[in-house]
């Protein structure tokens, strides 16, 4: 296993160190933006494989180099689509299958490499020398791991003190997993740069898987449609942000609680249809529960932005005054399948104020997260599960002093 030295040799410390991406051959430099423009994000770990997202300036292939040894990397995964290599501007999402050659919880070792790609015409292709990213190291998952650690972060809104101040405390955490639960963008997806900019900008995810739950912000404007071709979606076709997923004793479930207002609210112009979306989700949510690996976990956690619980007199969203401050529509369809199942905890944000919810009339206890501006007196904290067999430890903690703000124990499902 490697000490932190070793780790810091094979990534950068921020996404500042994409400055010093490596050429593989002897061409200089072509002027204006970098070719590979952003660390690697990794997506949708599994025993058989995972997905690496990563960012580009301008026109280019890229693929993913890997193997068991920092220093050979003879495997090769490139993304296709019907015969055609993939090839964007923007961001590059590549699929890597590793087989059955690597055991869980082995290590293997990456890196992203770009290409860049110039049309003159159909028969006339001019190529760059590839660009190639630094090696990262991925221990591969043990889905009977006796202990998992997954932090949570939300409303991160482009503050760069506090996206700073997470990254640092990430590194200090060290989870397993990192949850990144909605609200990305400043305030909305408004051009074409700012999927990958806002998405694809940070090294916490080089490391460790990513799940990334979308916010009511990161279905806001005219390029929010262009995410999906930053992020890898999940193995449920038309629900790309829905995953069902065994880490060691806790089963991680999320939801996508879409917009903050019903889709016929006029600011919509007829652009919304979260309603039907929310419905689907629950058909999908009830067999994700039932599943043996997710129904014998003994935590069942699971992940929205917009929290299913909401505080006296506060907005449900189901009205066209106002926004919701819960969601009232996502907590009709999902809260008794919740229940049914046993689902401990629902981890949501939104608010930029943290607080905990006791269990209620046979409700999970819900915490939300805080966040985005501690210049406006918001607490910006991450949400650490740590779990064993025995019990589920729920802290809050500041991200920028680490003091613990809140905390709870929980026991198994099938303990009182």
């Amino acid at each position: 296993m490697l000490n932190r030295r070793d780790v810091l040799r094979l990534m950068p410390a921020s996404s500042l160190a994409w400055l010093g991406c490596s050429s593989l051959g002897q061409a200089a430099a072509t002027p204006g933006k970098p070719v590979l423009a952003g660390p690697p994000v990794v997506q949708h770990r599994q025993t058989d494989g995972f997905a690496v997202s990563f960012a580009l300036g301008r026109l280019a292939t890229g693929w993913i180099e890997w193997g068991l040894a920092p220093d050979r990397l003879d495997q090769r995964a490139v993304a296709s689509r019907a015969g055609l290599v993939a090839a964007s501007d923007r961001g590059m999402v590549v699929p890597v299958c590793v087989g059955g050659g690597v055991k869980p919880g082995q290590a293997i070792y990456y890196r992203a490499v770009a290409q860049a790609l110039r049309y003159e015409s159909a028969y006339k292709l001019d190529r760059e020398e590839p660009v190639a990213s630094p090696v990262y190291r991925l221990a591969m998952p043990t889905p009977s791991a006796a202990g998992v650690r997954i932090a949570i972060i939300n409303d991160t809104h482009e503050q760069s003190a506090s996206i700073q101040a997470l990254a640092s405390r990430l590194e200090v955490v060290a989870p397993d997993v990192l949850v990144w639960n909605g609200d990305t963008p400043a305030s909305a997806f408004d051009g074409p740069a700012d999927p990958p900019r806002v998405l694809l900008g940070e090294a916490w995810a080089a490391t460790r898987p990513l799940v990334f739950v979308p916010g009511n912000h990161d279905v806001r404007g005219a390029s929010a449609r262009d995410v999906r071709d930053c992020l890898a979606a999940g193995p449920q076709a038309g629900l790309p942000y829905n995953v069902a997923w065994r880490c060691g004793p806790v089963a991680l479930v999320t939801l996508d609680t879409g917009e903050d207002k019903p889709d016929r609210h006029p600011v919509f112009a007829g652009t919304a249809a979260y309603e039907p979306y929310r419905a689907r989700q629950a058909v999908w949510l009830r067999e994700a529960l039932a599943r043996p690996e997710i129904a014998a976990a003994p935590f069942k956690v699971a992940c929205c932005h917009i929290p299913l619980r909401g505080l006296p007199n506060q907005n449900d969203g189901l009205g066209l005054d106002g926004y919701a401050q819960w969601s009232g529509d996502g907590a009709r369809n999902w809260m008794p399948a919740l229940c049914r199942a046993g689902v401990q905890l629902v981890v949501s944000g939104h608010t930029h104020a943290w607080r905990v919810d006791e269990p209620s009339e046979g409700r999970p206890m819900q915490v939300v997260g805080g966040g985005c501006d501690p210049r406006r007196g918001e607490a910006v904290t991450v949400v650490i599960l740590e779990a064993d067999a025995d019990r589920l430890q729920v802290v809050i903690q500041d991200a920028f002093t680490g003091k613990e703000l809140a905390g709870r124990q929980l026991a198994p499902a099938n303990r009182s």
